[in-house]
């Protein structure tokens, strides 16, 4: 039988297709080197909404949402760990610094402080005061007023207020000799719950003048919402 052209042809077409092993590294390596450019580039391009200074703050300063403003850019190291971003905002409104922070400075953990801090014009003056005068779960960054009763216990005792709003700095118990409010004026032991103020420099003399020659009484006030003015 006679072989068939037309077949052997179409046998002859169907040859060994060999791949090119070094081509195919190269192209892998150029893959991977596009990827790695990729992630390299996308690294250096993310960016975190963090909370800058809007303006000076001075160091003592109660935060206020009108003191910050927010900024975008790239952290790296420590710097990332101590930064605030967006989502500490309302966390960052209420405390209190600790230290100054000039206009367009970021807002880092360390600047803010959980207790009141002494600004410039303010001095710290301790009230010792009879425990069981006071309320017993006073704590630091209270709002307080100062009384100052002088002859007590006698008809011609008289009740003023030295100061309308302090803050408390600090409070601490501890045994000791405290004034009694009978007539006689004896002293006796008992605990004594050490009070101190935040008080304007100017107010000093007279509250120390009063420590000597009053009774004083610390009143708890309630807490102001933040951004509302002070008392007049």
């Amino acid at each position: 039988m006679a072989a068939v052209p037309g077949a052997r042809r179409r046998a002859g077409v169907a040859l060994p297709f060999h791949i090119d092993r070094r081509m195919v590294a190269g192209i892998a390596l150029v893959a991977a080197s596009v990827a790695g450019g990729l992630v390299l580039w996308q690294g250096a391009t993310d960016t975190t909404t963090l909370l800058v200074a809007a303006h000076d703050i001075p160091p003592g300063h109660v935060i206020q949402r009108s003191d910050l403003t927010l900024s975008e850019a790239r952290l790296t190291g420590g710097l990332a760990t101590l930064a605030l971003d967006d989502t500490n905002l309302d966390a960052a409104v209420g405390r209190t610094t600790n230290t100054a922070i000039h206009a367009g400075e970021l807002l880092v953990r360390p600047d803010l402080t959980t207790g009141p801090v002494l600004s410039a014009d303010e001095v710290a003056v301790t009230i010792p005061v009879e425990t069981g005068t006071i309320f017993p779960g006073l704590r630091p960054t209270d709002a307080v007023s100062l009384l100052a009763t002088t002859n007590a216990g006698k008809p011609e005792s008289i009740t003023v207020t030295l100061l309308e709003r302090a803050v408390v700095f600090d409070v601490s118990l501890e045994r000791g000799i405290v004034r009694s409010s009978s007539a006689d004026g004896t002293e006796a032991a008992g605990e004594v719950t050490n009070v101190t103020l935040a008080v304007p420099r100017s107010e000093a003399e007279r509250i120390a003048n009063a420590l000597v020659n009053a009774e004083l009484t610390v009143v708890l006030l309630a807490r102001q919402e933040s951004g509302s003015p002070p008392p007049p």
